[in-house]
């Protein structure tokens, strides 16, 4: 069973399990053979749903650090949350469980601090607010939310329906704005002295990781940097919805080598729990812990 929970000096870090669904590997990996993909469902059965799907998992972190409960992504949400993801992307046959995953741990909405948005896909956001008509209102309604700004202006309505095919900006993520909860980023910045967030562009334009630091203990929470454990070992396998796929290998490549070199654990949000890179005969493999 993966691990859900870990600490690093002071940092307490745990998995938020929102949803999982079954995603087709020709959709989502369309330059891949199933020949080249045989090695890895042997390696990593858990991280595949029958011989042509990958397990997409819709995973959330809960961050304690210096007095703040920080959450990162809110997720695919349910069908009154996020009804064009759930029936445009996932046929309507999902339903997330991050409040409560969330009450499970103890935390109740109004306990977070802050939400951290790796990215704006519809996948990370689901969430952000809750059911109100006309009048929506933060699902965690004392939390700043913060995202990047590139990825604020790449897919505001109407692009998002554009690039996916059905809506789900003005539903997940516009009303922030209006009801004045939203931090836009252009860059690094410390969330606290002991987290911080990262560029790590290609999968979207503002992709943006974290970079954990405590009393000399380290470990990275990776967006979608990664949407499998493959992608440890083939940085240049392209998932179909990167928006700057060079961009994207060549910070997949960037983290493989950080990671690696720190022996630094890391969560990749499509993969649950926690792993490490390890080398075997001259490759990288995700391992998990």
């Amino acid at each position: 069973m993966a691990e859900v929970r870990l600490i690093v000096g002071n940092v307490e870090i745990l998995v938020m399990h929102d949803a999982e669904s079954a995603l087709p590997l020709e959709m989502t990996f369309p330059h891949v053979t199933p020949e080249a993909w045989a090695p890895y469902k042997e390696r990593y059965p858990e991280a595949f749903n029958g011989p042509d799907n990958i397990r997409a998992h819709f995973e959330c972190y809960l961050i304690r650090s210096q007095g703040q409960t920080i959450l990162v992504d809110t997720g695919i949400g349910t069908a009154a949350s996020n009804p064009g993801t759930i029936e445009g992307l996932l046929g309507g046959s999902v339903e997330g469980n991050l409040v409560s995953e969330l009450k499970s741990a103890g935390i109740q909405p109004n306990d977070i601090d802050m939400v951290f948005l790796t990215h704006l896909h519809p996948g990370h956001v689901g969430w952000n607010l809750g059911a109100g008509g006309a009048n929506p209102i933060a699902t965690f309604s004392n939390a700043r939310y913060v995202a990047h700004r590139a990825d604020w202006d790449a897919f505001s309505s109407p692009k998002d329906e554009e690039i996916f095919g059905f809506t789900y900006w003005e539903e997940t993520v516009a009303p922030l704005e209006r009801l004045g909860v939203l931090d836009l980023l252009d860059g690094e910045k410390a969330l606290t002295s002991e987290v911080t967030a990262i560029n790590t562009p290609g999968h979207t334009p503002g992709s943006m990781s974290l970079s954990i630091s405590s009393l000399g203990q380290n470990a990275l929470i990776l967006g979608d940097v990664f949407h499998n454990p493959a992608q440890v070992t083939e940085t240049e396998w392209i998932f179909s919805f990167d928006s700057d796929p060079d961009q994207a290998v060549q910070t997949r490549g960037r983290m493989v080598d950080q990671a690696e070199a720190g022996n630094t654990p890391m969560a990749i949000c499509h993969s649950t729990g926690f792993g490490r890179v390890v080398r075997t005969e001259g490759r990288r493999y995700w391992q998990a812990l």
